[in-house]
C-alpha cells in the first residue's frame, strides 16, 4: 500500500438495486479485489454466500457456555454433596440428582446469556464509537433505501485506482464511487 493510500479505509460504491449490488459483489469477489462488505436496509438473498460469510459463530459460543454452566454446576453440587460435605439430610440418598436440576439449569442459562452478550460484543468488535464507514457520503440513507458496497484497503497490495476502474466498468454501473477516508 502506498503512502497516499494509507489514509484511505477503502473504496465505496452506491447502487440503485439489490440485484446490481449482488452482481457487483460476485464480480469483485471473483477478481479477488479485497475484503468486501455491503450495507443495505433489508437482507438480500444470496448476499451471504456472495460475500463468503462464515456460519453463525455465536450459536456455538452459546452452546458451549450453556453446557459448561449446566454440567459445571451439576458437577460442583455432586462433589459438594457426595465427597465434600456428605451429610445425611432427611433420610434422602447421598446422590439425589433431581434436586440438582433446577440450580444446574439456572446456572446454564445465566452463563449462556453472559457468553452471548460478551461474544456478541467481541465478534462485532464493540464498543467502537466511530467507524470509517460513517465517512461515506450518504451512508445515513442506508437505513431507508440506499445500497452500498465497500472494498476495504487492508492489504499492502491494495490498488485504489484498480478497484475504482473495475467498479466503473461493471455491467450495471454504480450511482457513485468514492474513496472512504479513515
Amino acid at each position: 500500500m502506498r503512502e497516499d493510500e494509507a489514509k484511505f479505509y477503502g473504496v465505496s460504491a452506491e447502487f440503485a438495486t439489490p440485484e446490481a449490488l449482488l452482481a457487483a459483489v460476485q464480480d469483485l469477489r471473483q477478481r479477488g479485489m479485497g475484503l468486501l462488505d455491503t450495507f443495505s436496509p433489508l437482507p438480500i438473498p444470496g448476499m451471504g454466500t456472495a460475500l463468503g460469510v462464515r456460519g453463525p459463530t455465536l450459536g456455538y459460543i452459546a452452546l458451549a457456555a450453556v453446557l459448561l454452566g449446566g454440567f459445571g454446576c451439576f458437577g460442583m453440587i455432586v462433589y459438594a454433596t457426595i465427597w465434600g460435605y456428605d451429610f445425611m439430610i432427611a433420610g434422602r440418598p447421598v446422590f439425589s440428582w433431581p434436586y440438582y436440576i433446577v440450580p444446574s439449569f439456572a446456572s446454564a442459562m445465566a452463563l449462556g446469556a453472559i457468553a452471548v452478550f460478551v461474544g456478541m460484543l467481541f465478534l462485532d468488535r464493540l464498543p467502537r464509537l466511530n467507524h470509517p464507514v460513517f465517512n461515506i457520503d450518504g451512508i445515513e440513507g442506508v437505513t431507508q433505501d440506499r445500497l452500498f458496497l465497500l472494498v476495504e484497503a487492508r492489504s499492502d497490495d491494495f490498488d485504489t485506482e484498480a478497484v475504482e476502474e473495475v467498479l466503473a466498468h461493471l455491467p450495471i454501473r454504480p450511482l457513485r464511487i468514492q474513496r472512504v477516508p479513515r
